[in-house]
């Protein structure tokens, strides 16, 4: 989970918060991550969605659609398999009537009948009316051979005249559920409504006549492979407008999409999913001989789907009955869960009782494709009480959050959000790509390499419910004081889930710390009558509230389960750790305290403004006055740590110059920041930091460090004698423990708390 707001009310078109090529026939490669590793490299996720300005995308700030493209194609590379029985696997099974070829057969001589007005109409006549879709039948040898031809392929009539062909299709099969409700319609000439960026314009698409064609409304997106384009390209095109209807559609589990050819008659299917896209063979449909009437028959499926075959999540969740699809908040979308109760210890929920809770404001949601695609809206229950819903698609091979969530309210774990229901839902492997046998699997172009890829990206949809609800520590609105208060309930909730709950949250960013109303302090403040005996105590005093709470456990783990073989590289890309974003160490407790820092930095220079960053010549480049941490957001990995190196680390005058790009009113925190950069990087004895690296793990010392450095034996003190140059896994830096470093960053955030409030 990445932001939670205060509820507001809602507004259809409220503002969205601002985020951070092989062959498509190919033979994929093989990833080499571990199986629990969470892909670190840079989604389309970092880049800005802006809703339009009244319905104005040039108005608004647009995505940069380069920028988008590139990073569509890195998710979905090694992730595009050719299913060898995709139509009869996705297409067929979705049809309560599969069209036969007999009736495929039907359909055609129906379409070319429709031109015949006479018995005596010319024969001409008829031809002519014919080729406008293309369609013409031939006699030969006792058969009738059905055959299409496209009046030509050029960008500018070839989805026309798909359009008239696949409508004609439509118009013809009786046995269609949606009627006439659904229409393929070419709309290149300009861009959807409701886009985030102002290049996606689809060829063609297939929406919803009911309501206005926009992207809310699309079913299927459709692009033609024009001349001078390779079929990679055209691809990724049609990736990114899937991408888009991922982004405007809130329960949108996958995408169908259709790639046509630019110089014959050969088109393929495909289906993007959190997983990667799965396409069909190239299918030729120049003739009944070929796979004419396969693709007639798949498009009179298509017109047959109802919601869940369409690619629609249903099962937790209703809608009014004027729309066939849940397609947005327009649908008045509801979510079905069990009752939430107060237990001795926790809310847990009562299997007996289901409520329904409306949507309010949809408040996050993350863009791309292969990725967890967050959506969070707030809510309310039947008391009032305010609360924050969130779908997400987990890995399988990870523990999943609720139950995490769960862990950490046994273990009283203080500063962090309260859960209040967790379910899980559709299986993208089992239940969307109906695999997991040999069986399903062989029927894979490359049945190996897909087999392996979905050990390692198979996710499952889950649904969690948490309070309370508050603005996110990036939120331009918060004052200086209300930023230091998140920051030091942030840091608490962190320290009492490593230290108290044996959970890592690895996921440090502006997101996922909020600042909360004093209405709400009880949810942070769970009084006890052993208070005073708490063995935690140290961490922070449960009598004293904290008014904000981390939030998010996607990427965390329990600190005992880190396993031994390859690294994993986790987190929000500007924020992650150096040596995690290398690849270099496994991800410990003080990378996440260096994470602290960088969201630190992060919301002091953000919002920049205007006029308030004096020019810094001539090292402006390095912290630009209108962007100073643009090259941690845009950067490869490569050049985001070889600069947080140079310039935050080793040089502490370059650092300095950063501080005087901190905002009006944030001047006091430059003190929190110099002295959190000598808690991570301070050499022994000396006034200078240096980044220094992990060595080998000592024999018998656990993770979680609870009693800081104590425990660690007589190793530890021969390590020390020998001068040692390497960090051991539960040092923050050398000689410092995990629980010693935490306290020196208390120690600052709690001054500046108290400075800010005189």
């Amino acid at each position: 989970m990445d932001q939670l707001p205060t509820p507001t009310s809602p507004t259809a078109h409220s503002p969205l918060p601002q985020l951070p090529d092989p062959e498509i026939q190919s033979a994929p490669t093989i990833p080499t991550a571990p199986l629990n590793s969470t892909p670190y490299k840079r989604k389309a996720a970092i880049t800005g969605l802006y809703q339009p300005i009244n319905g104005n995308v040039s108005a608004g700030k647009r995505r940069r659609a380069n920028a988008v493209s590139t990073l569509i194609h890195q998710e979905l590379a090694g992730a595009q398999y050719t299913c060898l029985d995709f139509v009869e696997r996705f297409l067929f099974s979705a049809s309560p009537n599969t069209a036969t070829t007999a009736y495929a057969e039907e359909i055609l001589s129906a379409i070319i009948a429709t031109f015949r007005q006479s018995e005596s109409e010319a024969e001409s006549e008829s031809e002519a009316g014919a080729a406008a879709h293309g369609i013409r039948c031939h006699k030969l040898d006792q058969k009738h051979v059905y055959v299409c031809y496209p009046p030509n392929y050029t960008n500018k009539e070839f989805p026309e005249w798909f359009c008239r062909f696949a409508n004609a299709i439509q118009q013809h099969a009786s046995l269609s559920l949606t009627g006439s409700s659904l229409e393929w319609r070419a709309v290149k000439d300009k861009p959807l409504q409701g886009t985030h960026n102002n290049d996606a314009r689809p060829d063609f698409v297939l929406i919803c006549r009911e309501v206005p064609v926009e992207w809310s409304s699309v079913l299927m997106v459709g692009e033609h492979q024009s001349r001078g384009s390779n079929a990679s390209v055209s691809f990724t095109q049609l990736a990114s407008y899937a991408e888009q209807v991922f982004i405007a559609q809130p329960f949108r589990v996958f995408v169908f999409g259709v790639l046509t050819s630019k110089v014959g008659q050969k088109l393929t299917f495909w289906r993007f999913d959190r997983s990667g896209a799965i396409g069909s063979v190239p299918l030729d449909y120049s003739s009944s001989d070929f796979d004419l009437l396969t693709v007639v028959s798949a498009l009179v499926s298509i017109s047959q789907m109802d919601a869940r075959h369409m690619g629609f999540h249903v099962d937790s969740i209703s809608w009014g009955d004027e729309h066939a699809y849940p397609l947005d908040l327009k649908s008045d979308i509801t979510i079905k869960m069990f009752k939430p109760m107060l237990g001795n210890s926790f809310i847990t929920v009562d299997p007996s009782s289901e409520v329904a809770v409306s949507l309010k404001q949809l408040v996050f949601l993350t863009p791309g494709i292969v990725i967890r695609g967050t959506r969070i809206w707030t809510g309310a229950l039947s008391s009032g009480e305010a609360i924050v819903i969130k779908y997400s698609w987990s890995n399988t091979n990870r523990a999943l959050e609720g139950d995490l969530y769960q862990l950490a309210s046994e273990k009283r774990v203080i500063g962090l959000a309260t859960i209040l229901n967790f379910t899980t839902y559709e299986n993208v492997l089992t239940h969307l790509h109906a695999g997991g046998s040999p069986a399903a699997d062989s029927n894979f172009r490359h049945p190996h390499a897909y087999q392996i890829h979905m050990q390692r990206q198979n996710r499952v949809l889950s649904r969690l419910v948490i309070s309370p609800t508050g603005r996110p520590l990036r939120d331009e609105t918060l004052s200086p004081l209300q930023v230091a208060e998140g920051l030091l309930a942030g840091l608490i909730g962190h320290a009492s889930l490593f230290f108290q709950g044996g959970i890592l949250h690895r996921d440090i960013s502006s997101n996922n710390i909020i600042v909360i109303d004093d209405s709400l302090l009880q949810f942070t403040s769970v009084s006890s009558p052993a208070a005073a005996s708490d063995p935690f105590a140290w961490i922070w005093p449960r009598d004293i509230p904290l008014r904000g709470c981390l939030i998010d456990l996607d990427y965390a783990i329990e600190a005992s389960a880190q396993p031994s073989g390859a690294l994993d590289r986790t987190g929000t890309y500007p924020f992650i750790a150096i040596q995690v974003l290398r690849g270099s160490e496994r991800h410990r407790y003080r990378h996440d305290l260096e994470s602290f820092l960088y969201v630190l930095l992060w919301v002091c220079c953000y919002p920049v403004v205007a006029g308030s960053a004096n020019m810094i010549s001539p090292f402006d480049s390095i912290w630009p006055a209108s962007d100073p941490l643009s090259k941690w957001r845009d950067g490869d990995e490569f050049s985001v740590t070889s600069h947080k190196l140079a310039y935050v680390i080793d040089n502490s005058m370059f650092f300095g110059l950063l501080l005087k790009r901190f905002r009006p009113g944030f001047e006091h925190f430059r003190r929190v920041a110099k002295e959190m950069r000598m808690t991570l990087w301070r050499q022994p004895g000396l006034s200078s930091c240096k980044l220094t690296v992990e060595g080998k793990p000592s024999e018998g010392m656990g993770g979680q460090d609870q009693e800081g450095s104590e425990g660690q034996g007589d190793e530890y003190e021969e390590e020390e004698e020998s001068k040692r140059e390497w960090l051991l896994p539960e040092e923050v830096r050398l000689g410092v423990s995990n629980k010693d470093a935490f306290q020196e960053v208390k120690k600052s955030m709690q001054w500046l708390v108290a400075t800010l409030k005189d």
